[in-house]
């Protein structure tokens, strides 16, 4: 008699691409709660996004959001929306990329008062913020179970502790905070009819906004995978059209941003470690500052003590490894995939925005990162609840609660900074000037210049 010969069995492509599939249905991609959405949670809905705008909005000193206009906001799209037609603003790339989302908006700034447009556009600006955050607080339910865990990773949006020298409830930089929206929009499965339509304008949001949502097209391949739903291919779509949209500069030959040259993986983890992970958990003012101000140009660090300063770097690594430490041990109740991916998107991030460019690290670089940071140590904080005592349930709380408190002395050290926006004019002044300017005979327009960016406002426009 033959001796019977065991075999392992071997796993063909489909098995294997059936637990690829599983695991993504399974782990990261979780359909949130199904049904109508009750009046209650739509007017708790609006109530948190008028609340979280009007935070954003109250962190500019002087003249204040509402009466200002700066930068790109005032050189392109207000100018533009003055003197040009709409579809000449809506053909008009700003940096050899488009920004479709924004050009609408300000059109929609215009048909208000002069004296109102500056306030309008930092609304819809701050709105926008809010935005991303409520759609983190949705889509991260299934993920993260507890509100307040929720809230940890939603709130930031409206109040995060860094590179507000450049981003300022401004529409052109509204980008910047869209890229965290969007991972959550391509992690959430959507259960209602009103959280389907909203996903993919949030999408439109920022990948007609900006080329580095290109950095999502293996999440965007991932989501397909798990979920072939209309909604995953309709966000998948409008995805796509805009990452053609904002190459199409580049696909012309018209874009230059080529010719800043590469910057290498060591440079890009060094900055990581060294600009994000402090930044983000400590703050800016702590760290000596944003190491750039709103001109892009390099500003050096005030920095009081070499050693405190090393420290602050050092103990940001450190809170990062106890956490991992604490999820390794069972302290918490980790969720692993939903960790990992994040970090990895905010590292993926990282490197898209600065591998070609400037040697100088702008602060706007630093905001999706940070919060998809957050988001990955809030998923690997997750309280362990089942077996445990009410005492040790409360104990495993305490990780969550003490990076609730580190964060919220970050943000309030770094609540109000002093930037372009605040040193700008009262945009009522300047409407009153126009209007007075205008009042003369054979004046057609009236400019105004602050620094770099200026509008130039037909008098036709002045009311």
């Amino acid at each position: 008699m033959g001796e019977t010969i065991a075999t392992t069995p071997r796993l063909s492509v489909r098995g294997l691409a059936g637990i690829l599939v599983n695991w993504l249905r399974s782990d990261l991609f979780l359909g949130t709660a199904s049904g109508p959405v009750g009046r209650r949670k739509v007017l708790l809905a609006v109530a948190g996004v008028v609340a979280a705008a009007a935070i954003s909005l109250s962190r500019t000193v002087g003249p204040g959001s509402l009466n200002t206009i700066w930068i790109e906001d005032a050189k392109f799209l207000l100018n533009g929306a003055l003197n040009q037609s709409f579809w000449q603003t809506m053909t008009t790339p700003i940096s050899s990329y488009y920004q479709l989302p924004a050009r609408v908006l300000t059109q929609i700034a215009v048909e208000f008062p002069l004296s109102w447009a500056p306030g309008v556009m930092a609304a819809f600006a701050a709105l926008q913020y809010a935005m991303y955050g409520l759609v983190a607080y949705i889509a991260s339910g299934p993920h993260l179970r507890s509100p307040w865990l929720r809230l940890l990773i939603a709130a930031p949006a409206c109040a995060i502790p860094l590179a507000y020298t450049q981003v300022n409830n401004d529409l052109v930089t509204v980008q910047f905070f869209g890229l965290y929206g969007a991972f959550w929009t391509l992690l959430w499965i959507p259960g209602t009819r009103a959280g389907r339509i909203l996903s993919p304008v949030v999408m439109l949001t920022v990948s007609w906004t900006a080329v580095l949502s290109v950095v999502f097209a293996p999440l965007v391949a991932a989501r397909l995978i798990a979920d072939r739903s209309r909604n995953s291919w309709c966000v998948a779509i409008v995805w796509a059209t805009g990452v053609l949209l904002q190459f199409s500069q580049t696909l012309l030959g018209k874009s230059h941003h080529l010719s800043y040259g590469y910057n290498g993986p060591f440079f890009v983890l060094r900055n990581y470690l060294t600009r994000v992970m402090p930044r983000a958990l400590f703050g800016e003012r702590s760290l000596g500052g944003a190491g750039a101000d709103y001109r892009g140009y390099y500003a050096p660090l005030h920095i009081l003590n070499v050693a405190a300063h090393h420290a602050l770097m050092i103990g940001a690594w450190v809170v990062v490894l106890v956490i991992i430490g604490l999820a390794a041990a069972r302290f918490t109740d980790p969720n692993w995939t939903l960790a990992a991916v994040a970090a990895a998107y905010s590292l993926a991030i990282f490197g898209d925005e600065v591998i070609v460019n400037t040697p100088v690290i702008q602060p706007r670089y630093v905001v999706a990162p940070a919060m998809l940071l957050y988001t990955a140590l809030v998923a690997l904080m997750r309280p362990r609840q089942e077996g445990t005592s009410h005492v040790s349930a409360a104990l495993r709380w305490l990780p969550a609660a003490g990076f609730t408190a580190l964060l919220l002395v970050a943000v309030t050290l770094n609540f109000r900074v002093t930037n372009g926006r605040t040193t700008s004019p009262a945009w009522t002044s300047v409407a009153a000037a126009a209007s007075k300017t205008c009042a003369m005979p054979g004046v057609t327009a009236y400019s105004f210049v602050h620094e770099w960016w200026f509008v130039t406002i037909p008098c036709s426009k002045v009311g």
